[in-house]
């Protein structure tokens, strides 16, 4: 019987990977079970996951204890050396977590030696005393005493001003629980006064020889020029004005023209006084010229003229030879009578009541006089009259301004006859722009149309001539003059923006 051969054909390792990549290709292991339940492919997708799970669980390592380690107690030396290598020593006032234990070498000392003196500089605080900030910086109570005694005596003790530094030496103390003695002590009681307190004797009871250094300061006024620009602030102060003399200047134009009329390329003109001490340092005092020129003319010239709290700015171009007169003066400048003095219907509560006083119609904004020099009484909100302003003109006799946008004055002030002291507005129970204007003669209202006020709208001769002298001098002041004296480039003209003439 004859054989028959067969032929088994040899699969090459290659094909048979291709031939198994081509199987698990069509292969779905990530089966959605949310589709197709219950079908061949949602069972064969469920026993996947069943044998994942299977497998994970199956190669889930072991919880076994790990080898047991017998630590050996540490002796005092032991510890102290693990304890320096961590940041335990900052408990114990270390500056960086690092500190040697302490060995045998380290001797402990019974007494910290005592520094033979201390110097401390100390601050005179608002609302304190220098009493008070001498006890906290550890001066005895006799120190004390002797100190306040030698500051009365050199006529200092009520003109120190909060912030001055004290410069103190405290010598060594007699014994450990006694406060160290003030050997010396020096201040800047004033701006032009050093002082240096030493002590007289060797005992603590012994007072103090003050010696006093006199300071030459120069007191030539400062005077800065300026182009404004978009803002008149920001142009004075790129100028180098200080701080203090723009508030001043800004208040003092805007009593008597309003800010808004100020427009970019008029020129600021203003001199303050200003104290300069030989160490470099400055004062800073009150503004007593401000000027605005607008096109090549004088807007607005204003002098500060008057003593202490009476002082204020005066326009130059209203200064004229008058005599005092009685007359009848209107608070607002051309303005008509819209409503008068007695009973009337009450255009917003809609019914009739006493109207005690006359409605003057004038534009927003409008300035308002004072009629009479008076000293301000009330400014603020005033019920149904919105901002309000009383004067008190002496005699029993006072003057009401309401419904005002804005005020120009403030309580306690005093105010000269045809001064600016607010502005025409429609606060309060008003229906358009207009000032509600009322006149007292010993608490009761009357009619502002019949009373006269003793006005006087000018100064007499003498005090005329003194104002244009005073005037004179003031513009006398050129321009960086104060800081010209110091030869350093502050004295120099310095550009603002593209203005050649805008200098300190």
């Amino acid at each position: 019987m004859a054989s028959r051969a067969f032929s088994t054909p040899v699969v090459l390792p290659s094909a048979l990977a291709a031939r198994m990549k081509g199987a698990l290709r069509g292969f779905d292991f990530a089966t959605d079970l949310a589709e197709e339940i219950g079908t061949a492919r949602w069972y064969r997708g469920l026993g996947v996951m069943l044998g994942g799970i299977g497998l994970a669980l199956a190669l889930w390592p072991g919880i076994a204890a790990g080898p047991t380690i017998q630590s050996q107690p540490m002796d005092a030396t032991a510890r102290e050396e693990w304890r320096s290598q961590t940041v335990q020593p900052l408990l114990y006032g270390g500056d960086t977590g690092q500190r040697m234990g302490p060995t045998a070498r380290l001797v402990p000392l019974a007494q910290a030696p005592e520094r033979p003196s201390i110097d401390l500089s100390v601050m005179l605080a608002q609302e304190d005393s220098v009493e008070a900030m001498l006890g906290r910086a550890g001066v005895s109570a006799d120190d004390v005493g002797a100190v306040r005694s030698a500051l009365a005596s050199a006529g200092v003790l009520d003109e120190i001003a909060p912030g001055t530094r004290f410069a103190l030496h405290l010598g060594r103390a007699a014994a450990p629980d006694r406060p160290r003695p003030l050997e010396s002590l020096s201040l800047r009681a004033r701006f032009d006064l050093d002082l240096t307190l030493t002590r007289s004797g060797t005992r603590s009871a012994d007072g103090f020889a003050v010696v006093r250094h006199v300071l030459p300061v120069d007191s030539t006024p400062l005077r800065i020029r300026g182009v404004a620009g978009a803002s008149v602030y920001r142009a004075a102060r790129a100028a180098g004005a200080p701080m203090k003399a723009i508030q001043q200047f800004l208040a003092a134009i805007d009593a008597h023209l309003s800010l808004d009329e100020v427009h970019q390329g008029d020129v600021f003109d203003m001199v303050v006084d200003y104290k300069r001490a030989p160490d470099g340092q400055v004062e800073v005092g009150d503004l007593q010229y401000a000027s605005i020129e607008s096109h090549g003319r004088m807007a607005k010239q204003l002098l500060r003229w008057g003593k202490g709290r009476d002082a204020q700015f005066y326009d130059a171009s209203d200064m004229a030879e008058q005599r005092a007169t009685q007359a009848l003066v209107m608070p607002v400048a051309g303005a008509r009578i819209s409503s008068g003095f007695g009973l009337r219907l009450h255009p917003i509560l809609g019914f009739a009541r006493m109207h005690a006083g006359t409605d003057l119609a004038a534009p927003w904004g409008a300035p308002v006089y004072a009629v009479a020099d008076a000293l301000v009484n009330f400014v603020g909100p005033h019920g149904g009259h919105g901002n309000y302003i009383r004067l008190d003109h002496g005699g029993a006799v006072s003057t009401g301004y309401g419904h005002l946008s804005r005020f120009a004055v403030s309580p306690g002030m005093r105010v000269r006859a045809g001064q600016v002291i607010g502005y025409v507005g429609s606060t309060g129970l008003s229906t358009g722009a207009h000032l509600h204007y009322e006149v007292f003669r010993g608490g009761a209202a009357v009619d502002p149309m019949s009373v006269g006020f003793t006005v006087r709208a000018g100064v007499d001769r003498a005090e005329l001539a003194a104002f244009r002298a005073r005037l004179a001098a003031v513009l006398h002041v050129k321009p960086s003059e104060a800081l010209g004296q110091i030869g350093g480039p502050m004295g120099a003209h310095m550009a603002m923006g593209s203005v050649p003439h805008a200098t300190y």
